[in-house]
């Protein structure tokens, strides 16, 4: 394998080991600007940045300085239902969640570019290793796990740490009426689109 240089750019599978990176605003918001148009404001004093649907239905916002650590969040109002991601959540898993958004308010016009998947979660769990006991999945090597709990208001979560791994634990959260849509992105493993990149196993 050849060694790669700084500015190269990799896909890390699986998703969850790739960490925040450093592309994290252009990747998760760049296409719901660029792409469908979603108006943006950027506080930079604050260094907070919002991106709202036409509709104003729809709002990803990121804040590094939130005081409880949920750097991300994507929230939706009637039916209301939010998604909250930590500082380490990988970026790809948090991008693929995102780039499901206009697509879920009816907007299609890049269907070919970002295919929204109907795969039953535990069928992407079971395709992609990870392993099931009862409302459980966890990932072969242990350190990742969805944790799904019916009856809380926050059902799904996902969380992510190496034992004595130095700031590796990430934690990623949706609300009950979160779409099956949005939450299924994050067990996938990286979409090749790039195929001038390289992959880490």
């Amino acid at each position: 394998m050849r060694p790669f240089a700084p500015q190269d750019r990799v896909l890390v599978s699986p998703r969850y080991l790739a960490g925040a990176g450093i592309d994290r605003l252009a990747d998760a918001i760049g296409p719901l600007i660029h792409l469908f148009g979603w108006p943006s404001e950027h506080d930079r004093a604050s260094g907070r940045i919002s991106v709202h649907s036409p509709d104003g239905s729809l709002f990803v916002n990121f804040n590094s300085r939130h005081t409880h650590g949920h750097w991300w969040s994507v929230a939706h109002h009637e039916p209301y239902w939010e998604a909250r991601f930590t500082r380490q959540t990988p970026i790809e898993a948090i991008a693929a969640v995102t780039q499901t958004l206009p697509q879920l308010l009816g907007d299609d016009r890049h269907i070919d570019r970002i295919p929204l998947t109907t795969t039953p979660l535990a069928q992407i769990a079971e395709l992609n290793h990870w392993h099931r006991e009862d409302d459980t999945f966890t990932f072969p090597d242990g350190h990742c796990h969805l944790q799904h709990t019916p009856t809380e208001d926050t059902p799904w979560r996902f969380r992510h740490h190496v034992y004595d791994g130095f700031d590796t634990h990430w934690d990623a959260s949706f609300t009950q009426d979160t779409p099956r849509a949005a939450r299924r992105p994050v067990l996938h493993p990286p979409r090749d689109d790039h195929p001038g990149r390289a992959h880490l196993p």
